[in-house]
């Protein structure tokens, strides 16, 4: 399978929303933003076309801009036209002004790069990077260009996985340089810098590979949350569609919502004096130090469950490279590792191995129920 990051983060957004775009190719309108953003990469690649023996004159990098918004001005609405091609043009003198001077320390490698990276299982990661840049002491700068006004956080920065694909795609297109990659947000002409950890590179590489393979499977239900508000398919959607209602339909279906809206108001209230009940009773318990009370025709009792904290990475490959088991475990967490437990090829002593490879944490189960009814009232952890 060929996967690229905007099917990645499709399908992590929502798997419905990768098969409808990836899958049944469904063609939905393109928003305005996207067509700038595009207009102005093309200036850009204009202006820093490596295949050039002088940087082009302004008027030729303002022209490429024109050139391409005029080629795409239509899909755009009318009131918005003239403020869009207004700003890409000044926004692409201003970059000019500022970055038109040669530095001595900085060539461009590549623009609009292309790089197929091979995976595990025969799959291919591709992509195109827009503008790489080599600094002196074999250090790389891969630079992704960004058209939008809004800028995350550097700590969500750090953890992005377009950057990480793309810090994946020079380790392979340039061997032995040292590479940093920066989101370069041209409306506001600032540089966000990150140089992944391997660490993250690995959980990145495992989370494709665990994409891949849910979409192998067609795994492609819903997955509805906020995004759902401004998805361009939302009117393909299974569970936007419109209702078709039979005429002898007798159901209230404004009075079943508020009625359900109501119960829930009143779960919800009702599971916060659960809460503060459950924590009196342990704190009870602790201050007793005892594990069970009877009171008013109920009893109270703990127990102490031992649950997995986090796992030994390292010690797992350990144990299952020699067995031939490793490429099986895209991430080591509770199910990946419960999956090989339940392999009957594994032996005893490999499976009290593996669960000696994790950290344990204790969580304290509280049962509740009438003195003379076996049934719960409630269990829950501390």
């Amino acid at each position: 399978m060929r996967i690229s990051y905007s099917q990645f983060a499709a399908y992590r957004r929502c798997p419905h929303l990768y098969r409808l775009q990836y899958v049944d190719k469904i063609v939905v309108p393109v928003g305005p933003e996207l067509h700038f953003g595009a207009a102005v990469h093309d200036a850009l690649n204009r202006m820093y076309d490596p295949r050039q023996l002088e940087r082009p004159e302004l008027e030729a990098v303002v022209e490429a801009f024109v050139r391409s918004w005029r080629g795409r001005e239509a899909q755009v609405p009318e009131p918005k036209r003239q403020a869009y091609f207004e700003q890409g043009v000044q926004l692409i003198q201003s970059h000019y002004a500022k970055y038109s001077e040669a530095n001595e320390d900085r060539r461009t490698a590549a623009t609009e790069l292309r790089f197929s990276i091979a995976l595990p299982g025969d799959h291919k990661l591709h992509g195109r990077i827009d503008r790489v840049d080599v600094l002196p002491e074999k250090k790389l700068e891969v630079i992704d260009y960004k058209t939008s006004r809004r800028m995350p956080p550097q700590e969500i920065v750090e953890r992005d996985a377009q950057l990480a694909i793309y810090r994946m795609a020079a380790d392979t297109l340039y061997p032995g340089f040292d590479v940093a990659t920066t989101l370069l947000f041209l409306l506001h002409d600032h540089q966000m810098r990150t140089v992944q950890s391997t660490e993250f590179l690995e959980e990145t590489r495992g989370d494709i590979l665990d994409t891949v393979a849910r979409i192998e499977l067609e795994e492609f239900e819903p997955d509805p949350g906020p995004h759902c508000d401004w998805c361009a398919f939302r009117s393909h959607c299974d569970l936007f569609r419109a209702p078709v209602e039979p005429e002898d339909l007798e159901i209230d279906i404004a009075s079943a919502m508020s009625e359900y809206v109501e119960a829930s108001a009143a779960e919800k209230q009702a599971r916060k004096r659960k809460e503060a009940a459950q924590h009196l009773i342990h704190d009870y318990l602790d201050q007793s130090q005892a594990e069970r009370v009877e009171s008013s025709g109920y009893v109270a009792q703990r127990r102490t469950q031992k649950r997995v904290r986090q796992w030994d990475a390292a010690l797992v490959r350990e144990l299952l490279e020699p067995i031939g088991k490793w490429e099986e475990v895209t991430q080591v967490n509770a199910a990946a590792v419960k999956r090989l437990l339940s392999d009957p090829s594994l032996s005893r002593a490999m499976r009290r191995d593996l669960e000696a490879a994790a950290e344990y944490t204790d969580t304290k189960m509280l049962r509740v129920r009438p003195l003379a009814d076996d049934e719960d009232i409630e269990e829950k952890g501390e």
